[in-house]
């Protein structure tokens, strides 16, 4: 066995640097904390069912337990499509995969950017007035738990392109 072969990667992504490894779990973590959030949320089936009776009075209750049960099973799924979704994008971005590494910026950098709007609203404005305006409260957990995501995703974007990580993507360009 050859010294060059020994020090070849033994799988895809070995050769990145940490900061990538360190964004792939910063990433991880972000949807995890997203998952969290709807798991709060669908918790509380109770208020779930509330909603759904005033949003929609003639339905029955066999309806309303169908209706909230749909949008729990819906949330889950959904939650775990985006874990893989994540998964499969971090993974190619190990691998060195620079279009990969844009979509993930896209997504975060859209949701962060969302999510301070968001927020600098809900700071500036009354809340009784957003409410009156959009018909739509939005509790303080979900502001916190939206938040931490926001700071992850932007933790995440920054360790993509360390010098580091932007060395690595030009070195596997480069061997391509």
């Amino acid at each position: 066995m050859s010294v060059e072969s020994e020090q070849r990667p033994t799988k895809p992504g070995d050769a990145a640097p940490v900061w990538l490894h360190r964004a792939r779990w910063v990433w991880i973590a972000a949807v995890l904390v997203g998952f969290l959030r709807s798991f709060v949320q669908l918790a509380d089936r109770e208020a779930l069912v509330t909603q759904l009776r005033e949003e929609a009075p003639e339905l029955r209750q066999d309806q309303i337990d169908a209706a909230a049960s749909s949008g729990i099973l819906f949330a889950v799924l959904l939650s775990a499509l985006s874990l893989m979704v994540y998964l499969l994008l971090s993974r190619r971005m190990l691998e060195g995969r620079n279009w990969a590494r844009i979509v993930l910026t896209v997504f975060g950098g859209f949701n962060a950017f969302s999510t301070a709007v968001t927020l600098l609203t809900v700071i500036t404005v009354d809340r009784a007035v957003l409410v009156e305006l959009t018909g739509i409260e939005v509790p303080t957990s979900n502001l916190v738990f939206s938040a931490v995501v926001m700071v992850l995703q932007v933790v995440a974007i920054a360790f993509m392109f360390h010098p580091g990580s932007n060395r690595y993507f030009r070195e596997v360009r480069r061997a391509r």
